[in-house]
């Protein structure tokens, strides 16, 4: 679903969710650099258990799952107790995220690569899905809150944002 709003003389239209992830990912970058990401805690934490590679992994990122508001606990044997997650991701299922957030990091050569990825995959994952009805304040925030992000043009793995539109302002514009 796309959002239409005027920009200069020409109309944007934006993407509700690559705009949300783009959002999304500077907010979570920002807040693990000032350590302020909350957890959500699980009424009922599950166990997640991880193949013999993985467990290698997640051993090397549990510091920074932990920074990124994950509350887990190592039973030993590459299994793991997911006690909570950050807060905003209610509804997700902690185990395919957990799995996803390693894999994202594979390709990941230094310790800034891994924040990056692992933002990135946080911020996918809690964005407003497509299709999803939103008010006009929730657009309108959704809208300021992107021209305030680093990059407004673009989600951090390349995807347009917005597009301009050959309407222009004060003309008679059908959606």
């Amino acid at each position: 679903r796309s959002t239409l709003f005027p920009y200069t003389t020409l109309f944007r239209s934006a993407s509700q969710h690559r705009a949300s992830i783009r959002v999304l990912y500077d907010r979570y970058l920002s807040q693990h650099d000032g350590h302020v990401i909350s957890t959500q805690k699980m009424l009922f934490p599950e166990t997640i258990t991880f193949s013999p590679s993985e467990g290698v992994t997640m051993q090397q990122l549990l510091p920074e799952l932990t920074a990124y508001g994950f509350d887990l606990s190592d039973l030993g044997g590459n299994t793991y107790a997911v006690n909570g997650i950050p807060a905003g991701l209610e509804g997700i299922n902690p185990q395919n995220l957990l799995h996803d957030m390693l894999s994202s990091t594979s390709a990941a050569d230094s310790i800034e690569a891994i924040h990056a990825a692992l933002a990135l995959r946080l911020a996918q994952s809690a964005a407003i899905p497509y299709g999803q009805i939103l008010t006009n304040d929730e657009i309108e925030s959704i809208i300021n809150d992107l021209f305030s992000c680093s990059n407004v043009n673009y989600t951090p793995d390349g995807k347009a944002t917005s597009r301009s539109e050959e309407r222009r302002v004060g003309k008679e514009c059908r959606s």
